[in-house]
């Protein structure tokens, strides 16, 4: 055993593996007859299709436009004398991870035109070298069906490409080289690779693709103009990530196509950290897929979040454990003492599971009827100046579940702007919550539709002329000074108000007392609130933003959460055992220690506790593994950024934390 060495200990495993031989299946024990799991595919995959369906749509406009462009490339036959490469260059705008979508959609979108596609990442242009393998490669075996590739990855150069694109293709096709990440490319490799296509361009026809995604000044700045004099280039825009989240959401969660709704600050998690973290449409559908599993994981109650047509059919399938725990729902507890308030005797079984279902559905309509009346606030408010509610809806709706938007001083701002409107601008908003809500399948919103027809009327024929008024104060009226000053300022106000002022007034005032009020009510507080609504931001935020530095003191202080063995199971938090890692009594160690750490006392203190002696005397001489335990537990310390060496005692440590 001695000669034994892990390089020499390393061979190829073919495996028992035998084509023809069935694979053995996975037993996933996936909860598919679970009620809460069948909510939860019904839920996620309307909002997955709808999502789908909006990326498709957002990408349709670019894709027919750059398809257009190769196919016009393709059919070219002019002579390139001065050795020009077409070149496409896209401004994707921030968000690096949804990028790869669109570029995948752009090559399988242009493959009908040409075959002979490469998409060559950063990580494959660290010298010229690579990037030339690289692009040859996939241009040549792109359209290979065979196992073998026509050419070995070392054989891949710029002649060898040349010979190949005149001995297989007489119809001169374009080869397309798709470059995602533009500004991550070394500038001294990409200028000499644009060089050398551009030498071959007289006799192959190029196309490059950059993806951008910060402005057009970057391709300046990266290539000096002797390169950039080489491309003729068109500019390709696609719409910012803020906007396509504001699509996703309008479509999909803002759109009542789906009865779970994400509230409170579970909401605003998922939306600062798209703002503020990585700008990525699918990762904030992700992250709401993840506050659904959460929401649905394991609750039966959550079958309930449905279609208001499968109630019944949901309802019956609760046992009595599920019935007893709806009735310990707070909203529901809160709704039942106060309806035993108004009857003496109890309720059954049958008579509860009636005034759920009701309940249930007075939901369903209560929010049909938010999210229209929230898309008409936000129709109204969006273009204000300074927008006091935000000028995107994700933006009032994040603020009308998370408190009652009525009652927020942004709200009575925005209500004193729109007085301040024009008759056009007022006449105009108008017509456009007049179109949402007849566009809304609420029935009880008819009659504010013939209500606001009619406000629409009055102030279409109301006069901008304030009229004078005649009004006086009579002295046989007995007044005090109080009286006699109120009577005085509400004749003023009256004679300085036209008949349009007057009509606008009388809009505000039925808008807010009549239509928002009633509406806007913030969805946790109505009953059976638990059911629909996620709101714990708590939950999402410890599988969304994971904390480094305290799952390693987790780890360090108390092996046994993650390693869950009994050997290191602790009575407290301070007990440092002989059975825990090495590197978890240093770590325990050297947090009772001062900011300088002696490392002579520090390995005497590790000794008493892996390898005591009867007496308490310190160990002069000290076993050589135990040196070498210590000082890895300390080199991996130091590693974790808990300690570093000092300059002022060479025997000392400095500790970090």
């Amino acid at each position: 055993m001695d000669n034994v060495s892990v390089s020499k200990g390393v061979f190829a495993y073919k495996g028992n593996y035998r084509i023809g031989q069935k694979k053995r299946k996975i037993n996933d024990d996936v909860p598919i007859d679970e009620p809460w799991y069948e909510a939860y595919t019904d839920a996620w995959s309307i909002i997955k299709n709808a999502a789908e369906e909006i990326n498709v749509n957002m990408f349709r406009q670019i894709l027919s436009d750059f398809q257009s462009y190769v196919s016009d490339l393709n059919h070219t036959r002019e002579d390139n004398f001065l050795g020009e490469i077409a070149t496409a260059i896209l401004l994707t705008g921030v968000n690096l991870p949804d990028h790869d979508v669109l570029f995948s959609k752009l090559a399988s979108k242009i493959s009908t035109i040409t075959e002979h596609i490469a998409i060559i990442p950063s990580r494959d242009s660290g010298n010229m070298k690579s990037l030339t393998e690289e692009t040859v490669f996939q241009l040549i075996n792109k359209s290979s069906e065979k196992e073998r590739p026509e050419i070995r990855r070392n054989q891949c150069t710029f002649r060898a490409l040349e010979w190949w694109y005149k001995q297989k293709h007489n119809e001169d096709p374009p080869l397309v080289v798709i470059i995602p990440d533009f500004e991550s490319f070394n500038p001294i490799v990409l200028r000499d690779f644009i060089l050398v296509l551009s030498s071959y361009s007289r006799t192959i026809k190029f196309i490059l693709v950059f993806g951008v995604a910060t402005t057009l000044h970057a391709v300046h700045r990266s290539l000096s103009y002797d390169v950039t004099s080489k491309l003729r280039v068109k500019v390709f825009h696609t719409q910012t990530q803020i906007t396509s989240l504001s699509d996703v959401l309008e479509g999909t969660v803002l759109s009542g196509k789906t009865s779970f709704m994400l509230t409170g600050r579970a909401f605003q998690l998922l939306t600062d950290i798209f703002l503020f973290y990585d700008f990525s449409v699918h990762g904030f559908l992700q992250g709401y897929k993840l506050c659904m599993i959460q929401h649905f994981y394991g609750n039966n109650l959550t079958a309930l979040c449905c279609n208001s047509q499968d109630i019944d059919k949901r309802m019956a399938s609760l046992n009595e454990e599920d019935i007893k725990e709806l009735r310990k729902l707070p909203s529901i507890v809160k709704y039942i003492d106060k309806l035993k308030k108004d009857r003496n005797s109890d309720m059954n079984e049958e008579e509860f599971k009636n005034i759920i279902g009701k309940l249930l559905r007075e939901f369903h309509n209560a929010m049909s009827g938010f999210f229209t009346i929230l898309k008409c606030l936000h129709s109204l408010t969006h273009s204000l100046p300074g927008a006091p509610l935000g000028k995107q809806l994700r933006e009032i709706y994040a603020n009308a579940v998370t408190c009652d938007i009525v009652e927020t001083q942004e709200y009575k701002e925005s209500l004193q702007l729109l007085g301040f409107l024009s008759k056009t601008e007022l006449l105009e908003k108008l017509r456009e919550i007049l179109e949402i809500v007849g566009n809304g399948e609420v029935f009880e919103l008819n009659e504010i539709r013939k209500k606001l027809e009619r406000h629409l009327e009055i102030i279409e024929q109301a006069s901008l002329e304030v009229e004078e008024s005649t009004q006086t104060v009579s002295m046989s009226d007995k007044l005090n000074r109080q009286q006699f000053k109120e009577k005085l300022l509400k004749m003023s106000q009256q004679q300085s108000r036209s008949p349009y002022k007057q009509a606008q007034i009388d809009l505000m005032e039925y808008l807010d007392h009549d239509v928002f009020a009633p509406y806007l009510v913030n969805p946790n507080r109505l009953a059976t609130s638990e059911i629909f609504c996620f709101s714990d931001a708590n939950a999402a935020k410890h599988h969304l933003r994971g904390s480094l530095r305290a799952a390693v003191h987790t780890g360090l202080n108390d092996p046994q959460v993650y390693l869950n063995c009994g050997c290191c199971k602790l009575e407290n938090e301070e007990t440092i055992q002989q059975t825990l890692p090495d590197t978890s009594i240093i770590y325990k160690l050297h947090l009772e220690s001062r900011k300088l750490i002696n490392m002579y006392d520090w390995l005497q203190a590790f000794l008493t506790i892996v390898s005591p002696k009867d007496d308490a005397e310190e160990q002069r001489e000290i076993d050589p593994k135990m040196q070498a335990r210590f000082t890895r537990a300390v080199a991996e310390l130091q590693f974790l950024g808990f300690i570093k060496s000092s300059r002022r005692k060479t025997d000392h440590v400095k500790r970090l934390t």
